[in-house]
């Protein structure tokens, strides 16, 4: 019969175990809030690597060389720190979640699910609200690749079209490469218009890209950025103040621009490309925000969900429908996906909310 391990085997593995915790999550914070939002280079890729490199052998090198005392009690305290940050995290948005959060449920023996666009259907109360209902369909990260098939694309227009939306939305992230305008602009000439119009906002990609160009190709087929700016959408009765912001990597909103027509007391509604400016507006009146950037992490694991979110609050604001101190906040995965063009327990989705008085 094979031994058991002995007592300083079982703890040398928990001390390995702390420090990989311990690394893994430095590495983890670092990237999710700093370094997964620089702009696409070799410099960012090597940064990467070299931190993840450093932080392990920060953790593994004591460890191997067998020293004890401070190194071992500096690993738990960062590995508490870390966890306590998530409990704090997840009781938030614990506390922010709807009832209907908006994330599929997972089929395990079916991982890979880059093309297996959900369809999310909301209700939601919108004050001030002077129609019956205002059906939104929201798309975000379109992240246009060859990579993925047209058909895929296809039935993306096809679907939206079936929804008959009041107005669509799109929250950015059209492109990852130049060289694939041809391919946003053929999508964009089959885009269903929305009875009250189709408009936008950028993303850090399109920004870092040619934010004239996207807006120029937008524009052309009818799309209205509003780049920081506002338009006030008339209904069939009354109507709504929608805005738009491409803060922090363009135009940022101003409360000016929220203002003009405040008489009228029409609800507010942004787009974002980035669920973090979801504090800034709720100060700024906002009922309703719709954002993207996270992808819904695109790579998640059953019961854990989603590791790397670029976001300044992690895993806060990933995925799902939330009620933000009042103000409305739905965080769409996409619909597309590209470096990597994969999507693990992760779907693709493509989101109507009808708004109700």
């Amino acid at each position: 019969m094979a031994e058991a391990p002995q007592r300083g085997t079982w703890s040398e593995l928990a001390r390995w175990f702390v420090a990989g915790a311990a690394a893994f999550g430095v590495w983890a914070v670092i990237l999710n809030r700093e370094i997964i939002d620089w702009q696409p280079s070799e410099a960012k890729r090597l940064t990467i690597v070299a931190l993840a490199l450093g932080l392990a052998a920060l953790g593994a090198v004591p460890l191997w060389l067998r020293w004890r005392g401070p190194w071992t009690r500096a690993g738990v305290l960062v590995a508490l720190l870390l966890f306590a940050g998530e409990l704090r995290r997840a009781w938030l948005r614990y506390s922010y979640a709807t009832e209907q959060a908006g994330i599929p449920p997972i089929a395990l023996w079916r991982p890979i699910t880059t093309t297996e666009l959900e369809l999310v259907h909301l209700e939601s109360r919108l004050p001030g609200l002077a129609v019956p209902r205002l059906r939104v369909v929201h798309v975000t990260d379109l992240h246009i690749t060859e990579a993925l098939p047209k058909e895929y694309y296809a039935r993306l227009s096809r679907e939206l079209a079936a929804r008959e939306p009041d107005l669509v939305l799109l929250t950015g992230d059209y492109l990852s490469q130049l060289s694939r305008v041809p391919l946003l602009a053929a999508w964009l000439e089959g885009l269903p218009h929305a009875r009250y119009g189709n408009f936008a906002v950028l993303g850090n990609h399109d920004l870092w890209l040619d934010a004239e160009r996207i807006r120029a190709l937008l524009a052309d087929n009818g799309v209205t950025t509003l780049s920081g700016t506002c338009a006030t959408v008339r209904l069939a009765s009354g109507g709504v103040r929608l805005c738009g912001t491409e803060a922090p990597w363009g135009p940022k909103l101003e409360r000016a621009a929220v203002a003009q027509n405040a008489a009228e007391k029409l609800p507010l509604v942004v787009m974002t490309h980035t669920p973090d400016n979801v504090y800034v507006l709720h100060e700024l009146g906002a009922a309703a925000v719709f954002a993207g950037h996270t992808h819904g992490g695109q790579m998640r694991l059953p019961v854990v969900g989603s590791i790397l979110v670029p976001s300044v609050y992690g895993r806060r604001f990933d995925l799902g429908h939330f009620n933000v101190d009042g103000t409305q906040l739905y965080v769409s995965a996409g619909v597309g996906a590209d470096e990597p063009p994969l999507r693990i327990y992760c779907p693709p989705e493509l989101a109507e909310v009808d708004f109700h008085p």
